[in-house]
C-alpha cells in the first residue's frame, strides 16, 4: 500500500473493504469510495474511515451487499458519511435513480 494513507491492517485481506480514494468530488471537497470485501465493511474499518473522512474533510461513500431470502444478492445498498448537504443531496440522488459518482 505504497503513498496510501491507510495503516497497514487495512489492507483489503485484514480489515475486509476496498478503498477508493478521491473518486470525485463534492463542491471542492474529494469523496472517498469503500466496497467491502464480503456483505458489509467490519465495524473498525467503517469506523476508521468515517474518522478519516471528518478529520481530513473528505466525504464517503460506502456499500453493504443486500441479502434476499437468507442469500447474497447482486444488488447493493448505498451509504453516506460527510456533512448534512452532502448526505441530501445523495439521498436525492438515489431516490431519482441518478450515480452516485
Amino acid at each position: 500500500m505504497v503513498n496510501s494513507p491507510l495503516p497497514e491492517w487495512m489492507k483489503p485481506s485484514n480489515a475486509k473493504v476496498v478503498v477508493l480514494f478521491n473518486q470525485t468530488q463534492w463542491r471542492g471537497m474529494p469523496v472517498d469510495v469503500a466496497v467491502p470485501v464480503g456483505r458489509r465493511i467490519p465495524p473498525r474499518a467503517l469506523n476508521w474511515l468515517q474518522q478519516f473522512a471528518q478529520t481530513h474533510q473528505r466525504a464517503l461513500l460506502y456499500s453493504e451487499q443486500i441479502v434476499e431470502d437468507g442469500k447474497f444478492s447482486n444488488r447493493q445498498s448505498a451509504n453516506v458519511f460527510g456533512p448534512q448537504e452532502f448526505q441530501q443531496e445523495m439521498a436525492q440522488r438515489m431516490q431519482n435513480g441518478q450515480p452516485l459518482w
